[in-house]
């Protein structure tokens, strides 16, 4: 996670999809670590254990989306198309 949290060529990317768990760090920790290091590439999360609690944390953090799993293309692609046109 640290070298994804330490890349640099961001500014390339439309967005990251990123899931909640991890492992060891959340989704939510490693955004919340992007943006301390001065990245705000947009966010999509992806979950399978959805939960108010994440749900809210996930927004907080500012996400440009929250999908649960499984979900559709079409869900996802919504959030990609808002990315790309901003």
């Amino acid at each position: 996670m640290e070298a994804f949290a330490n890349h640099s060529d961001f500014e390339e990317a439309v967005c990251v999809l990123l899931d909640i768990n991890l492992g060891d760090v959340s989704g939510i920790e490693l955004r919340l670590r992007l943006k301390a290091n001065g990245n705000s590439v947009p966010i999509i999360y992806m979950t399978g254990k959805d939960s108010p609690v994440v749900r809210m944390a996930a927004h907080q953090s500012g996400c440009l989306a929250y999908l649960t799993k499984p979900f559709s293309a079409r869900s996802l692609m919504e959030p990609l198309e808002r990315a790309s046109a901003a």
